[in-house]
């Protein structure tokens, strides 16, 4: 009777070993095969981001290289001809000897126009873009701006920014579609830009004086505005729309490493 129930005792015993163990190893299959989907599921979209950085490199290079032919077409053929015009009317004026305002209204609109091309020539210049500063650039859209007579537009920040090119001219395209949001829907007179670093963070605040919005209103739709959204993630930054009830402000505010040497 003994031997009977030490034999049912060893049975029991081994049979749940092997149940342990069999639990054991379907528990280390089912871990070992998340780890693989998991492992797989990187790999898919390690391969996923690098073909889509493979395509967005293919398409800057395209980019590039259009548009270093279409600056050179503007700078040599349409700047060219506008500069001949240009010629062709002073010689006019020189030859009348009471020449219309029209006329010399129309030479200087056609001299305006021959310094916008060749701003945009240049700006279209891979080097010029390899070289590109925020600051001489944003004054220098500030001032365009201010000789319309339209609103003013203040801004008194000369400190270097510690950011390399690429990234201020993204920095500079979401300034310049704040600039343009609040001249088109603002009703503004006054815009004032605020460029601050400190503590690593670079804080750009473009605010104006004009009717401003309800903060209940998301600020989400347009083109512009996902465009701004789209620019200042790339950047691993933040973007604002504060408003309250008169005026508006776009907050910007991006993580910088100032490097000492």
């Amino acid at each position: 009777m003994q031997e009977q129930a030490n034999n049912i005792i060893q049975i029991v015993i081994v049979t749940t070993g092997i149940f342990l163990i069999g639990a054991f190893f379907i528990l280390v299959y089912i871990i070992v095969s998340v780890k693989r989907q998991r492992k797989s599921k990187k790999e898919k979209e390690m391969m996923q981001q690098e073909f889509q950085q493979q395509i967005l490199q293919s398409q800057i290079e395209t980019q590039e290289e259009t548009f270093a032919l279409l600056g050179k077409e503007l700078h040599d053929n349409v700047g060219q001809l506008l500069n001949s015009a240009k010629l062709l009317i002073g010689v006019t004026q020189r030859k009348l000897s009471d020449s219309p305002d029209t006329l010399a209204i129309a030479d200087e609109t056609l001299g305006k126009a021959i310094n916008e091309l060749r701003s945009l020539s240049k700006s279209l210049n891979k080097e010029w873009l390899e070289q590109f500063n925020f600051i001489d650039n944003l004054q220098a859209e500030i001032k365009r701006i201010n000789a319309a007579d339209s609103l003013q537009i203040h801004f008194s920040n000369t400190a270097p920014i510690p950011l390399k090119s690429d990234e201020q001219i993204i920095l500079f395209r979401i300034v310049q579609e704040a600039l343009q949001n609040a001249i088109k829907h603002a009703q503004a007179n006054n815009i004032t830009i605020q460029l601050t670093e400190e503590n690593n963070l670079l804080t750009v605040i473009v605010e104006d004086d004009g009717k401003g919005f309800e903060e209940k209103e998301k600020v989400t739709s347009g083109v512009g505005l996902m465009n701004m959204k789209h620019r200042i993630k790339l950047l691993g930054g933040t973007i604002e729309w504060k408003s309250a009830g008169k005026g508006a402000s776009v907050i910007i505010c991006l993580p910088v490493k100032n490097e000492t040497v």
